[in-house]
């Protein structure tokens, strides 16, 4: 028994050692924010920790300058500070000069940490840029004859090859649930885009594509003596968020000329419609799910137990946050049922920093200590588990 714990203490020693062993940088920085307030004084805080982390961390920044999307990466990361540098002690201030609150601190900075979260914010900014995605196309190869459109056509193959082509990952047919893809089909026959968003959730998919495309005979031309038969194409898409049924794109497509053959049929036509316009829908669809997720937007968060005391003192606390604006329009209750609290937060930085804010988050008031937990993130959906910790004083 003697024997086990002493072992343990060496255990212990040693984990200890290894946490050491991630060096940190000791630095005296001043940070400024506009205002007299509280809330300015914290700002300048978190103002000496970027400069800070700016200092430590500057060769491996600078470094980084040709990669692709640096300035997003440098200056989303760089916001949210917190994690990979923190305040030691205050050493002069707040002090306030002509409406600027200032304040000078030590700071201690994490460079191993700074580093692997640049490269973990790198990877979801890839990843982001191409949604995972469901594509459902309906069309219909020729408008007069009056048939019913089908889906999986050659329309739809010609989006899904080119899409994974461009690394998007689309779902695996193969392993596809017959039936929610019939729902889904139907969804996106009837326009309920609403039904295709809840399904393409149950796919975990980020987004869900739907479309229709059409051909219909233009009448025959001569041109030197060939007599050639004209198809007008279009393809018409709607691009869904999963989560929400946000609409992130709505857009019709035509080829750059009309399509003219002497042997081909409507369907010739759609295919090289399918092939030419594919880029741009891509290029529509990253473009929306990149703004998406990096400008300002509304998040819905859910904190479960909450009453309505509780949400005032998070309130409180999370409009102090840079990232939330409007005050406390920009953290809002919507609704409370059952001691689940549903919020929209106008967020302006990237979810995972609002996550991770609440992670940080420590809310006293009325006896008890609040700590919170985030145990499920989508696109733009936050939950969080309120914990109670042992009341102040105690």
């Amino acid at each position: 028994m003697f024997r086990r714990a002493i072992v343990m203490m060496w255990m212990g020693v040693w984990a200890a050692g290894a946490v050491a062993a991630e060096d940190s940088k000791m630095i005296v920085v001043t940070g400024r924010a506009a205002g007299t307030t509280e809330v300015a004084a914290e700002e300048a805080k978190l103002d000496a920790l970027r400069v800070a982390v700016r200092r430590v961390c500057g060769a491996f920044i600078n470094a980084q300058s040709q990669t692709e999307n640096y300035t997003l990466v440098r200056d989303k990361i760089l916001e949210q500070p917190v994690g990979f540098a923190r305040v030691v002690k205050i050493i002069k201030g707040p002090e306030v000069m002509a409406g600027i609150t200032q304040v000078q601190l030590e700071a201690e900075v994490f460079p191993v940490q700074f580093e692997r979260k640049w490269a973990e914010f790198a990877h979801i900014k890839q990843r982001e840029g191409n949604p995972r995605c469901v594509v459902v196309v309906y069309e219909d190869d020729d408008v007069d004859r009056g048939n019913p459109p089908i889906p999986n056509g050659l329309v739809q193959t010609a989006l899904e090859d080119f899409f994974l082509s461009q690394q998007v990952r689309l779902m695996d047919k193969g392993t596809t649930d017959s039936v929610r893809m019939r729902d889904l089909q139907l969804a996106a026959l009837s326009g309920d885009l609403e039904k295709a968003a809840a399904v393409g959730a149950a796919f975990h998919a980020d987004v869900v594509l739907v479309g229709r495309a059409e051909a219909k005979s233009g009448g025959p031309v001569t041109i030197a003596g060939h007599e050639l038969r004209r198809w007008n194409a279009t393809l018409t898409v709607r691009v869904v968020q999963a989560d929400s049924g946000a609409i992130l794109v709505s857009k019709t497509y035509r080829p750059s000329k009309t399509y003219s053959t002497t042997t081909g049929s409507g369907k010739d036509a759609l295919l090289a419609l399918a092939k030419e316009c594919a880029p741009a829908v891509l290029s529509d669809v990253g473009s929306a799910w990149r703004e998406r997720a990096t400008a300002g937007k509304i998040i819905n968060v859910t904190l479960d137990p909450c009453s309505r005391k509780r949400f005032r003192a998070v309130q409180a606390e999370m409009i102090k946050s840079k990232g939330v604006t409007g005050g406390e329009d920009g953290f809002k209750l919507r609704e409370l049922v059952s001691s689940v609290a549903s919020v929209e937060v106008n967020w302006k930085y990237d979810l995972n920093q609002l996550a991770d804010r609440f992670e940080e988050l420590s809310v006293q008031g009325d006896g008890e200590v609040l700590g919170f937990e985030v145990i499920e993130q989508t696109a733009n959906r936050i939950s969080v588990r309120v914990k109670v910790r042992a009341g102040v004083g105690e």
